[in-house]
């Protein structure tokens, strides 16, 4: 009853913090839409058969991009440095790739680091969550100052339309996310995972190859895509990792106001979630895979991980009490760092 109750409270939580995105959805939903080019939009998932075979529409470079230190800081002892780099993404959407090419800022990737500076050290890697993305908040939510104090170096790639990648106020970042629009979505997700091997292949390139990942909410989502299409990473770790961007604001609102009929509002909504983690199977072997979900959340519900948990036949799967954002014990540091020394990157 007390856990329940505990669940209750932090599902309350997440609901007051999903009221402003629930009237900005409402909004969203009223924007004026060429029907037939957003038709023609999705279509293009299924002719090219991603919908079918989701793996297929992602594009992992192994060309390491062109980087380089744009600005360092003393950090305890060691090196906090930004690198920035050349991200080549290409959407694979035709019909949204000129839109999406507009926003020239998010042509330049990020890779911060927080580095002793002395040899090349084993990196936990971090995937921060939607609307965050600056290395503040990500110090904060990573504990990286906790990870650095253990003798690792941490770094963070920054998702595409986060933090410096988009002009604008802070709420630009959330067009990674408008409601209803499908293929602008797909192509962010791609260019994430596209831009998450470029922070690899950067990191090989300054001579580390111990690198573990660990991502948040949509991080999380991001982190279990790479898991499927990568067996490099030495770990991959999914803190209440969204699962499907159908939850929690459902963008039937927006699709009920188009003139075509139910069948064509399904094929809208395999579209919008074929690359779903759900929808693939790992590279890796699942003991090196750790998901920590709340089973009061109602930003990314939990019974999808549970899903996962089953169709992945995971090992390291725990459930926390609370919701997304208020949680009520401390299983999530427990089993973070008991993973961490399972995996040989903390000795202590």
């Amino acid at each position: 009853m007390r856990e329940s109750a505990l669940n209750i409270i932090g599902s309350f939580v997440d609901e007051i913090f999903l009221v402003p995105g629930r009237v900005i959805a409402h909004f969203q939903a009223q924007r004026d839409v060429d029907w037939h080019k957003y038709a023609r939009e999705i279509t293009f998932y299924h002719e090219q058969g991603y919908a079918d075979k989701p793996d297929t529409f992602f594009n992992l470079s192994e060309q390491i991009p062109e980087h380089s230190v744009t600005k360092q800081i003393p950090y305890h002892g060691g090196l906090n440095q930004e690198i920035s780099f050349n991200s080549s993404f290409e959407p694979r959407n035709p019909f949204v790739r000129p839109r999406y090419l507009s926003y020239t800022e998010n042509k330049t990737g990020y890779l911060i680091r927080w580095t002793h500076g002395d040899k090349p050290r084993k990196t936990v890697l971090c995937l921060h969550g939607f609307m965050m993305g600056s290395p503040k908040e990500a110090e904060r939510m990573f504990k990286i100052r906790k990870l650095f104090s253990m003798g690792l170096d941490v770094a963070l790639c920054i998702h595409p339309f986060h933090w410096k990648r988009i002009a604008g106020p802070r709420s630009a970042r959330r067009v990674y996310l408008t409601l209803g629009d499908v293929a602008f979505t797909n192509e962010c997700v791609a260019h994430s995972v596209y831009d998450l091997n470029n922070c690899c292949l950067i990191l090989n390139a300054l001579g580390i190859q111990n690198i573990g990942i660990i991502g948040a909410s949509l991080g999380g989502y991001i982190a279990g895509l790479y898991a499927c299409l990568s067996s490099k990473p030495k770990f991959i770790a999914m803190m209440v990792p969204a699962l499907s961007f159908l939850y929690p604001i459902s963008a039937d609102i927006f699709y009920r106001l188009s003139p075509f009929d139910l069948a064509w509002r399904s094929s809208v909504r395999r579209a919008a979630e074929f690359h779903s983690p759900l929808n693939l199977k790992p590279k890796m072997s699942t003991d090196n895979i750790l998901v920590v979900a709340s089973r009061g959340d109602k930003l990314c519900p939990f019974d999808l991980t549970e899903k996962l948990e089953q169709k992945w036949n995971l090992s390291h799967c725990y459930y926390r009490t609370g919701g997304h954002w208020l949680v009520f014990d401390k299983l999530r540091g427990r089993v973070w760092y008991s993973f961490l020394r399972e995996k040989g990157f903390i000795t202590e």
